[in-house]
């Protein structure tokens, strides 16, 4: 490609950039689409003001905003792309560069934005991360993301090849004490593995031995929401005592999210070939957490219960408005 070409091509960015986003256009279709059907859902369904929540319809909802943040990604690739393709022009447009720049930065802060409200979506229609006993036909993607080197070098456990790691599933799956945990999205879309074991005679105590997370899925509170589950379930149905994890002194990031969900630093050592925190959890201080989140359960309870009272038939708009207020703020402010 010679450099004239490749100046035309990079043209291509400004013409994108003067326009409104993907997401605000998608957005606006999202806003008027439920104003402009909003009688006629109230005839058929028998609905008083705003727009059908139900189920079915937020599911409709989640999957247009997934496309949505695809063409954004779409859309982030191409300028970062254009941006390294600027690296091989002799002479490149400075002002096509810093347009590119700009959106490739706008298309980041929008891409946080969306993401944000599709993990609120996700929790008020379908729930939060499932867990589910691991199976064979998952195996094959859980191996290649320990073979990350990000997530490699974190990993107290020498490699082992494909085959070895089927072999140790089938052991795990024998072992009654011994637990791996597949990691799925309301929508069944396996997004990472964590492998607890059980030890102890008097005192059992439950252990994490290794949690991860698909790497586009980092850093959005899967991993989080996946050992609340995983404590509960170990103090529920496992009959642990206690629930402890090693992280490495380097892990800054899971140190944070074990520390959200409950668990102590007790001490540091060394776990296998990594420098590590001891952090735990006992069956006490979930149970004095647990009584804590139902009270407070049911203080909302009874708030809902009085707007409820105040709105007549309105309490479908309440919730609406809750699900869209921040959608269409998204939209007012491009």
């Amino acid at each position: 490609m010679n450099r004239a070409v490749r100046l035309k091509s990079l043209s291509k960015m400004e013409r994108l950039a003067s326009g409104d986003t993907i997401a605000t256009y998608a957005y606006r279709d999202l806003v008027q689409e439920d104003s402009s059907g909003k009688d006629r859902r109230k005839r058929k369904n028998g609905m008083r003001g705003g727009i059908n929540v139900r189920n079915d319809s937020g599911r409709q909802v989640i999957d247009k905003l997934r496309r949505i943040i695809e063409k954004n990604e779409q859309k982030l690739t191409y300028f970062q792309n254009r941006l390294k393709q600027s690296e091989f022009i002799d002479q490149p447009n400075q002002r096509l560069i810093g347009t590119a720049a700009g959106q490739a930065d706008s298309y980041v802060d929008q891409l946080a934005i969306l993401q944000t409200q599709l993990r609120e979506l996700e929790k008020l229609y379908g729930g939060s991360v499932k867990l589910r006993t691991t199976e064979e036909q998952d195996l094959r993607r859980i191996w290649g993301w320990t073979t990350e080197p990000a997530i490699r070098n974190r990993l107290p456990t020498e490699f082992m090849p494909f085959q070895a790691y089927v072999a140790n599933w089938h052991h795990w799956l024998a072992d009654e004490d011994t637990h791996p945990f597949s990691i799925d999205l309301p929508t069944g879309e396996l997004i990472g593995f964590m492998l607890i074991k059980r030890t102890g005679d008097a005192e059992k105590v439950a252990k994490l031995e290794f949690i991860v997370i698909r790497s586009d899925c980092r850093y959005q509170g899967y991993g989080t929401e996946a050992i609340q589950q995983a404590i509960d379930l170990i103090f529920e149905h496992l009959g642990a005592d206690t629930f402890e994890v090693q992280v490495g002194v380097d892990n800054y990031a899971a140190f944070l999210c074990f520390e959200k969900c409950g668990l102590e630093f007790i001490d540091q050592g060394r776990y296998g070939s990594l420098e590590c925190y001891r952090m735990e959890i006992c069956r006490e201080v979930w149970e004095g957490v647990r009584s804590a989140e139902s009270i407070s359960e049911h203080g909302d309870r009874e708030a809902l219960s009085v707007r409820t009272d105040a709105i007549g038939e309105g309490a479908s708009p309440y919730l609406t408005a809750k699900l869209l207020a921040p959608l269409k703020e998204l939209v007012s402010n491009r």
